[in-house]
């Protein structure tokens, strides 16, 4: 069972992290694509059984787009998605999906991808990994900005999925994001995850919480 997770960029002018695991959690490939037939290609070459994707793929309850000239508008009286708000109880920060998100092309490039994958058969999921890294590794951690805050998370990346060693010397904080999409899809395929949110809303797919790390 080949997973594959995927850290998207807003556009394609930007690569794109990609990771591959087998059904061992063993990393077969860890690079990048810029253009959705690049992505098309590496889908039909690996065939992976599920794709973990780190981009809101679903809006909130009652709106169809994030412009704030249209007058569709959330239904459901919190900020965000459902799923978001579980995060936020659990202490989980992340950006809230809404019509003042700083990351709309991010949103809108996922939703498209996720939608074409499906028609093409894929099972996607959305998933976002510094949930991972918090449940996993616990919450303190370098900042990622930092060569400390990337040494650190290759490290720990490293003691969860084999095969990273090959590709340290030119991994980035993209590319061990793109591992842990692939590893909470190799979780998931394995029932060892918790799905946040509502069904209607869209779930996002982290690890099991009660596995929490303190």
């Amino acid at each position: 069972m080949a997973v594959m997770g995927i850290d998207l960029s807003a556009s394609s002018k930007r690569g794109s992290a990609f990771a591959l695991l087998d059904d061992k959690a063993g990393l077969i490939d860890c690079s990048q694509f810029f253009e959705p037939d690049e992505l098309g290609g590496l889908l039909e070459k690996h065939k992976p059984e599920l794709v973990a994707i780190d981009a809101p793929l679903s809006l909130p309850l009652g709106l169809d787009c994030l412009e704030e000239s249209h007058p569709c508008s959330p239904t459901q009286s919190y900020k965000g998605r459902s799923a978001e708000q579980d995060l936020a109880r659990i202490g989980i920060g992340c950006f809230f999906t809404t019509k003042r998100s700083i990351i709309k092309g991010v949103i809108y490039r996922g939703q498209d991808i996720s939608q074409r994958l499906s028609i093409q058969g894929y099972r996607v999921i959305e998933v976002y990994p510094y949930a991972t890294k918090v449940i996993l590794f616990g919450k303190k951690m370098p900042s990622k900005v930092t060569s400390r805050g990337l040494a650190y998370l290759k490290e720990r990346v490293s003691t969860i999925v084999t095969g990273v060693e090959g590709y340290m010397d030119h991994l980035t904080h993209d590319g061990c994001d793109a591992i842990l999409a692939a590893y909470t899809a190799w979780l998931h395929g394995n029932d060892q995850t918790d799905a946040l949110g509502i069904p209607e809303e869209g779930h996002i797919i982290v690890p099991k919480v009660s596995d929490r790390a303190t």
